[in-house]
């Protein structure tokens, strides 16, 4: 329905990511929900040693939380990534270490529900840190899987950052999210 040159609709999918909420905002709805941008960093195991990997290999993960640990995942293309850790972006299209938004960081740490989260998980989210500044932490923990993995069979490969909706009481919030305004 058009009223005015607005717009009125039954239904509406957003499918926006690492915008979502901000979209939803845009539409007049405020919902209990903000994107909270956590970086994935890579590896990818060296050519030779990829044979040690034929399926995927994953961790028995945390139900409570929502992220895998290192994991190895071989791709169609016979390539097998390595990770990924799971850091707080400072931007939400923040792909490297060094990128930083002032606005999406803040918009992060004034948000009571990440702090909610923080306290329950810090422990978790220190350890994230601690792999994504330490290849040998990283290595330590992939061992766990694959011990015959070696500093030098990881190269490096490009992080993801997952749009992560949190709620304001810290709940994670899984991959979708239905509000009816």
């Amino acid at each position: 329905i058009t009223k005015n040159n607005i717009q009125f609709f039954d239904y509406v999918v957003n499918c926006t990511g690492l915008f979502s909420d901000r979209l939803t905002r845009s539409s007049g709805i405020i919902p209990d929900v903000k994107i909270v941008p956590f970086r994935g960093e890579y590896f990818k195991l060296r050519p030779e040693k990829r044979y040690l990997v034929k399926n995927l290999v994953y961790p028995v993960p945390n139900p409570n939380f929502p992220f895998l640990g290192v994991h190895l995942t071989r791709m169609i293309n016979g390539e097998v990534e390595v990770g990924p850790n799971a850091v707080l972006g400072f931007k939400r299209e923040g792909y490297k270490k060094h990128d930083v938004n002032i606005k999406d960081l803040m918009e992060v740490l004034t948000y009571k529900g990440f702090w909610k989260l923080a306290r329950k998980y810090w422990r978790e989210g220190a350890e994230e840190m601690l792999r994504s500044f330490n290849k040998t932490a990283f290595l330590k923990n992939l061992q766990q899987l694959l011990p015959e993995v070696t500093k030098e069979d990881l190269l490096p490969a490009p992080a993801g950052v997952r749009a992560q909706a949190l709620r304001s009481d810290g709940t994670l919030v899984d991959d979708f999210y239905i509000i009816n305004g």
